[in-house]
């Protein structure tokens, strides 16, 4: 069984994903900390602005391949 972390480093492999979408997927709750946590590790994490349907701007992420 995979932990929360484990499930967010995964589907940021094979997507961008935002916090919502994170937190739907089963994956972690703070997405951002996350991304944090990955990036003090080394990891190359992509970020980039993206629009929902109702025209609010949120920040998506996705892990560099």
């Amino acid at each position: 069984m995979q932990t929360h972390t484990q499930r967010t480093i995964t589907l940021l492999h094979r997507r961008w994903l935002t916090a919502l979408e994170c937190a739907q997927l089963g994956g972690c709750l703070s997405l951002s900390q996350r991304v944090g946590d990955l990036r003090r590790a080394g990891v190359n994490v992509l970020d980039r602005w993206q629009k929902t349907g109702g025209g609010a701007r949120v920040k998506a992420y996705r892990i560099a391949r």
